[in-house]
């Protein structure tokens, strides 16, 4: 696990460094994100660049955005939101939800539907106000 956290404190310096212009983020978009080796129960990335989809729930501007990670596990689960995304089913995680940096995006995947994204407020909103 120690090797794990060196490797992606050398991942952090490297995107941390990356001088990023015009990055425009929209909520509904999801992106390969590098959310890192993170502590406990906290969604970690994966492969070398420890990225992960991650669905734009929330833009603030184009530096910072709250961040869903998403998984191809389908959890029967308050927290878990099955979507569609490219013809796949996927979840989103809503438990996971926090504030991201956009240095830590990659590639576009693509969008959420409408439908979708609605459902995900819905519950967001619900957790907020402890309605399950």
């Amino acid at each position: 696990m120690l090797k794990r956290f060196l490797e992606w404190i050398k991942a952090k310096i490297y995107i941390n460094s990356q001088i990023r212009t015009g990055t425009v983020i929209n909520e509904r978009e999801v992106y390969w994100c590098a959310l890192g080796e993170n502590v406990g129960d906290e969604e970690n990335g994966k492969g070398d660049m420890f990225r992960r989809p991650v669905l734009v729930f929330k833009k603030f501007n184009n530096n910072i955005f709250w961040g869903i990670p998403m998984s191809t596990k389908n959890k029967e689960s308050f927290y878990y939101i099955k979507v569609t995304l490219r013809d796949i089913e996927q979840s989103v995680i809503l438990s996971q939800l926090r504030l991201l940096g956009t240095k830590r995006l990659d590639t576009k995947i693509g969008y959420l539907s409408e439908l979708d994204f609605l459902k995900i407020q819905d519950s967001i909103v619900n957790i907020i106000r402890f309605k399950r």
